[in-house]
């Protein structure tokens, strides 16, 4: 769905500066579904596509920056009166969410390709299964951004379709929250065999993976209560 498309299911409920809000933040989680499109692409890449890597994580840094400019953007609105003021927290917190996905996305990025500049003495087999467990927990991520778009253009127009999307998400979230247990697990239970490095540099990846997970949900329950509040 284009932004157009997007305002035209929009502009008959919200006042402008909550339309504009809205399409603004749209934008903003297209980004972080492409730069964790490109997290895959980097994790699935093999440890000598140092180049491959360089250019991902490049492209990352650009979405990440872009996504704060839309941020600010969108605190300058809520500063100026923009939106209904009982609900300019909320906005603020939702766009802090969104793009709080991009920055862990952008740091994500930059500790794989550190790693892959500086290998670190990890057991390769090991390494090859959490890598695609982290594909895993980021793919979750990646069909949980696309239902959050999704909420986003039915907001103020479906309210079912938009329950019933906020609960997918939600069912995500608890299902990113067992993979991560079980790589946690499986990281803790590998300690013998990984030096302090690599058991940290895996511990964090993990962590910051899952973490998009709850951003997203936090995001979705927001769109809920901001619609709900203004009488959707």
């Amino acid at each position: 769905m284009t932004l157009n498309d997007l305002f035209r299911r929009v502009k008959g409920f919200f006042a402008p500066g909550e339309k504009d809000a809205f399409l603004r933040i749209q934008e903003l989680a297209g980004l972080a579904e492409e730069a964790l499109q490109l997290l895959v692409k980097i994790l699935s890449s093999p440890s000598h596509g140092l180049k491959d890597i360089e250019s991902h994580t490049e492209r990352i840094n650009v979405l990440e920056k872009s996504g704060d400019k839309i941020t600010r953007s969108l605190e300058e609105m809520i500063g100026r009166g923009s939106m209904t003021a009982s609900l300019d927290y909320d906005f603020g917190r939702l766009a802090d969410n969104v793009d709080s996905i991009l920055d862990r996305a952008h740091g994500l990025s930059r500790q794989l390709r550190r790693v892959t500049r500086r290998p670190l003495r990890e057991a390769k087999e090991f390494d090859s299964d959490i890598r695609k467990e982290q594909i895993s927990l980021i793919e979750i991520g990646l069909a949980q951004l696309r239902m959050f778009r999704k909420l986003l253009s039915t907001a103020g127009s479906d309210r079912n379709q938009a329950i019933e999307l906020a609960r997918q998400i939600e069912g995500l979230e608890e299902q990113g929250d067992d993979v991560k247990d079980a790589m946690l697990d499986e990281i803790y239970g590998s300690w013998e065999k990984l030096d302090y490095a690599s058991f940290h540099n895996y511990l964090e990846t993990t962590i910051e993976a899952d973490d998009m997970l709850d951003l997203c949900e936090d995001a979705s329950d927001l769109v809920m209560a901001i619609t709900k509040a203004l009488g959707a």
